[in-house]
């Protein structure tokens, strides 16, 4: 049962007051009983109601970066570790593919909703001063504010680069036209509103508003840009923050709590946003009304059909072949790493141990057979390898953990309504141990990625292991792969860590990625969407797409 929907629910009530990125109706309505600009900035409930509706863009279920239909599946399917099902959304396939362009819809979807969350925060930051509040409670209004521009330029940054800049309210058509700053300046607006976001905002929050901003998740997503523009030193830095007090942050002993509904807010999450069994689970996809759904669609999209999903991802070869490359101790409850149980469905027997069921019952022969006639679309483009170990699908994000029948259908009498995981502290760890190896801090390296195997079950290493930079750096791109699967992170890392085009062309080659034969320079960010150069006659296409 989830502690509070106090929140959540003005959320919902709230998503229709600003459904758009650009539009003055948010505030001008001439209706005497509708909202307008001259009778909404009254109080301390209309901030919150503002800032509820400024979280929305970002995590709409279905749409947006940390949507299921958009970001969640187009993100992770540009990634090595999952192989994309051809023949269902065309924009879907474009991207993971590398055949994408600038009319993309998907990416154009991702690029609009977070500017909406940008002027919505806009907005606050330029009306605040007109509410009477406490000075106190201001202070983290404006933080959070700045909290959800700046993690929205960070995702902006990520995957376009240099876009417009905007820091004000856009209130008029001639407003809306900006050039495009460069990715430095873009960077810079990410520092600048996580750094003055993390020093106002609290360490905790009460159980009514779990899932709003804490300092915590302004230092993880800072100390990840800093990361991202390599300042290794201010990286480890900021991220050491969050392994000392006023913060307790840490790994829950079980990995897959991390993506069920039994251990929500627990030690390990940083940020993370509210599912909750409120709302139309069945309304109009993307809408923001008062009846607008809460609840998590993720395991429709990547469940097996005989779980009531639809179907469209399976773990690469390449994943699988790191899970399976490490043994567990002799005497270990489980032959292999943990996270590949929480991960991963297999037929257990194929690699020597006991076979189990799933979906009350349903065996992993019935799963893969359910799902046969997609999985052969792979086929012959793609090298799906069922042979050397076997079998296998994904489990994580779905709703095999709760073994009732039909559990991937939000159609079904369960949906979910497990919570989405932004950040987690066994990022922060991996974070702050590849900006340790980069700054020679072997030995708080180390520590960070045993604190990972420690929990995986798997045999810590010693400094004489991983002796050098190369081979530290070695064993978190391994362990970043496993423990941050289909977490929305891969295709960063491969990016960052192959600089030229031919280099990360060739990784994907060997990972057995699906369109990398296509890949080509262009393809390290999104092209801005045509519809925002239709629409903004300053901005320019990326260098890189001309």
């Amino acid at each position: 049962m989830k502690k509070s929907f106090k929140y959540i629910g003005a959320l919902a009530l709230t998503m229709a007051l600003a459904s758009s990125c650009n539009e003055r109706s948010f505030l001008t309505q001439t209706d005497p009983n509708r909202i307008t600009e001259s009778n909404f900035w009254k109080d301390e409930s209309s901030l919150s109601m503002a800032l509820a509706a400024t979280y929305s863009p970002l995590r709409l279920p279905l749409y947006g970066y940390w949507g299921a239909f958009t970001g969640v599946q187009d993100i992770n399917a540009l990634g090595d570790d999952v192989f994309t099902l051809p023949g269902e959304e065309p924009p879907t396939w474009a991207i993971a593919s590398y055949t994408n362009d600038e009319n993309n819809s998907d990416a154009a979807d991702i690029f609009e909703k977070t500017y909406w969350c940008i002027h919505r925060a806009n907005l606050i930051l330029a009306r605040i001063d007109q509410v009477p509040i406490d000075g106190a409670k201001k202070d983290i209004y404006i933080a959070e504010a700045k909290f959800l521009r700046g993690l929205s330029y960070f995702i902006l940054a990520s995957n376009w680069g240099g876009v417009p800049l905007r820091t004000m309210p856009v209130e008029t058509t001639n407003e809306y036209a900006a050039p495009c700053a460069s990715k430095e300046e873009v960077w810079q607006q990410v520092i600048s509103d996580l750094s003055a976001a993390k020093d106002k905002l609290p360490v905790t929050r009460d159980p009514k508003e779990q899932g709003r901003a804490t300092s915590g998740a302004a230092i993880g997503f800072l100390g990840k840009a800093y990361l991202y523009m390599e300042n290794y030193p201010l990286a480890e830095t900021t991220l050491s923050l969050l392994t000392k007090a006023p913060f307790n942050y840490g790994l829950v002993d079980n990995f897959e709590d991390n993506f069920t509904d039994r251990n929500e807010f627990n030690k390990e999450s940083i940020f993370e946003w509210v599912c909750a069994p409120l709302g139309d689970p069945y309304g109009p996809w993307g809408a923001e009304t008062a009846n607008s759904p809460m609840f998590n669609y993720i395991p429709q999209f990547i469940g097996p059909p005989a779980g009531g999903g639809w179907f469209k991802y399976v773990p690469s070869n390449y994943l699988v072949s790191q899970f399976v490359k490490e043994v567990r101790p002799a005497g270990s409850d489980t032959k292999f790493d943990k996270r590949m149980y929480a991960t991963l469905t297999w037929k257990r027997s194929t690699l020597g141990e006991t076979d189990t069921t799933w979906y009350n019952g349903k065996t992993f022969d019935e799963l893969w057979s359910s799902a046969r006639s997609k999985i052969v679309r792979l086929y012959p483009d793609t090298k799906l390898d069922t042979v050397t170990n076997g079998r296998f699908l994904i489990k994580k994000y779905t709703g095999a953990w709760r073994n009732v029948p039909d559990a991937d259908n939000y159609w079904g009498a369960t949906p979910s309504t497990a919570n989405y995981r932004v950040m987690r502290f066994a990022e922060v760890l991996l974070m702050r141990a590849e900006a340790a190896t980069r700054n020679n801090h072997p030995d708080i390296a180390l520590a960070d990625i045993n604190q990972i195997r420690t929990r995986a079950g798997l045999a810590t290493k010693t400094a004489a292991d991983l002796a050098s930079p190369d081979q530290l750096m070695a064993e978190i791109d391994h362990q970043k792969l496993l423990e941050l699967f289909y977490e929305q992170n891969r295709i960063y890392d491969l990016r960052r860590w192959n600089k030229s085009a031919a280099q990360l062309a060739s990784v994907l080659t060997a990972h057995e990625k699906q369109g990398a034969n296509t890949f080509k320079p262009k393809h390290y960010v999104f092209p801005i969407p045509a519809r925002e150069l239709n629409a903004n006659p300053k901005a320019t296409q990326s260098d890189l797409w001309k």
